[in-house]
């Protein structure tokens, strides 16, 4: 074996060797847990994203807390999937859902049924990208019964979340 291919040999194991060690780093299974290093975790320390959000959990638990259980971030995949049987079509249509969460569920306390999601609209909304993130859940909700609210950031009452809310309700 000449010097030039055993030189191209260790170039291809490092290349080999280096491609790997990425592939691992980015899928994850480079990274130990369990007593192995520190964690690459840290605990929030809210589980609602804003001041708004929060404001808006504690007037619907108040309004409706008796008569609903109301689940802060809940992914629509839990909520809604798809009937298509075709897997690429499938994967598709849950890849625009499956990391996307509505900002309230209002569900039944008889049997946790969704009833009402409700989104609170803040200035990211009016970003095309958000936008048209709206408008395909809006879509892909519309179907299938179980209906949206959009409330926008800002000063409201509580007697305007309650008539917004009964509306909703009402109409499904």
């Amino acid at each position: 074996m000449g010097m030039e291919t055993l030189f191209g040999l260790v170039i291809l194991f490092i290349l080999i060797a280096g491609a790997v060690f990425v592939i691992k780093e980015l899928s994850g299974e480079g990274i130990k847990l369990g007593g192995y290093g520190p964690s690459p975790f840290k605990r929030r320390r809210y589980l609602m994203d804003s001041n708004a959000e929060y404001g808006l959990f504690k007037v619907l638990v108040e309004l409706y807390g008796d008569n609903y259980y109301i689940f802060p971030q809940v992914h629509y995949s839990h909520l809604i999937e798809t009937s298509k049987s075709n897997w690429r079509e499938y994967r598709r249509l849950m890849s625009r859902i499956d990391r996307r969460s509505a900002d309230f569920v209002l569900c039944a306390k008889a049997d946790v049924s969704p009833q009402l999601i409700i989104e609170l609209d803040g200035p990211t909304h009016a970003r095309a990208s958000r936008k048209e993130r709206d408008e395909f859940i809006d879509a892909a909700l519309n179907g299938t019964g179980l209906p949206i609210l959009h409330i926008a950031v800002g000063p409201y009452t509580p007697e305007s979340v309650r008539k917004a809310v009964d509306k909703a309700l009402a109409a499904r």
